[in-house]
């Protein structure tokens, strides 16, 4: 007998997320043991996928008008229990980290975004003395996610930083995890590492969404490099996928950049991003916190060379070789970009050596929801 599963995608928008929910339903459309029930928001990047599965016979789509988090609450809660019901649904998948405390039916929760479970990112807020932001953005929105988890026993996680960032927050002893790698590294998928010639230009690389301006995206510290890397004798230019309204409305950036600037605005189509993942090209991040960061991840395995923050989460998901930088401290993301320029060693070896940690950090986890989805239903039998 078949399973009927809901997949809560309610939240998908654009970015990273995006990505993670058309691989899921890349695995999820080759399933010939379930039936699935996907129920998303209307928008400009998520209504195509209708279309794209509008033959396959074990997948039904149901797309809602993305009225806020209030009512989606009330939409998860309530509706979804009549959908339960006339679905004679078996497990919902909230692929977004919500949960449903008074629905009876059995609920696997995967955690893809940290902002509300880190205590760096409180730090963050602290630090630069926006109580109220925090108050409003964080706070309030943890004590409901943070209730939902408590009432929750399975859990998907991306990389074990996770179970650490949630058991800061949460008792997790009786909690069941299930590692999910939503990265593909076969061989095929692994470009050579791109020719870096630092006498030339060098074209430093920003990849953030439309919530650049949260804390956790930390656009300041990338702002400040640039503006103290200027003050230097380099030839560079900056991509960047926002576009230059929506930076020069911000209060972070500094529009004396603009004119060593890309705007790319955001980027949906897959080949259009692997074509910024080009020659003397360095990637910068500068997330205070990430499950994964896939576009850290996009730009090691296109072979080039990425800073990430000296954070638990990096040396978790990338490794330890990375080319590291201290947060919140423009001088220690300058050095390091100077040190990468005057490296000695081979940069080729150097992203091989990235790439292999990438993949071996990915062993041991599920390659397929499908495995994921048996596992919790067979626990629970």
């Amino acid at each position: 007998m078949k399973n009927r599963i809901l997949i809560n995608a309610l939240g998908i928008v654009d970015s990273g997320g995006l990505s993670t929910f058309k691989k899921l339903l890349t695995e999820c459309v080759l399933d010939n043991n379930n039936s699935y029930y996907i129920i998303c928001n209307e928008g400009v990047f998520t209504n195509p996928l209708k279309k794209k599965y509008l033959n396959s016979r074990t997948m039904e789509f149901k797309f809602i008008a993305n009225k806020g988090f209030f009512h989606r609450i009330y939409y998860e809660n309530f509706i979804f229990r009549t959908i339960i019901k006339k679905k004679n649904i078996g497990l919902v998948y909230n692929f977004t980290g919500t949960a449903q405390p008074f629905i009876k039916a059995l609920q696997l929760i995967k955690i893809q975004n940290l902002l509300f479970f880190s205590k760096s990112l409180d730090s963050s807020y602290i630090q630069q003395k926006k109580y109220f932001l925090w108050t409003r953005q964080i706070f309030f929105k943890r004590l409901i996610f943070r209730m939902m988890l408590q009432k929750s026993k399975y859990i998907e996680i991306q990389s074990e930083h996770t179970k650490s960032c949630l058991s800061d927050f949460i008792n997790i002893t009786n909690k069941v995890f299930n590692v999910k790698s939503d990265i593909s590294l076969s061989d095929s998928e692994l470009s050579l590492p791109r020719h870096y010639d630092f006498t030339k230009k060098i074209t430093f690389l920003y990849i953030v969404g439309p919530h650049f301006e949260y804390l956790h995206k930390n656009l300041r510290d990338f702002t400040n490099a640039m503006l103290g890397i200027s003050n230097k004798d380099l030839d560079f230019e900056i991509n960047i996928t926002l576009t230059i309204e929506q930076l020069n409305n911000s209060k972070v950036w500094d529009a004396s950049l603009n004119s060593k600037t890309n705007f790319l605005g955001y980027i949906d189509d897959q080949e259009k991003m692997t074509e910024l993942f080009c020659d003397n090209t360095i990637l910068i991040s500068t997330s205070v916190i990430e499950t994964l960061g896939l576009h850290v991840i996009e730009g090691i395995k296109n072979g080039v060379i990425t800073i990430v923050p000296d954070e638990k989460y990096a040396n978790t998901v990338y490794g330890k070789n990375m080319f590291k930088y201290n947060l919140f401290d423009k001088d220690s993301l300058i050095n390091t970009i100077m040190t990468l320029i005057n490296f000695k060693m081979s940069y080729r070896e150097k992203i091989f050596s990235i790439q292999d940690d990438l993949r071996q950090n990915e062993i041991g986890k599920f390659t397929n929801i499908l495995d994921v989805f048996d596992e919790v239903i067979n626990v629970q039998k």
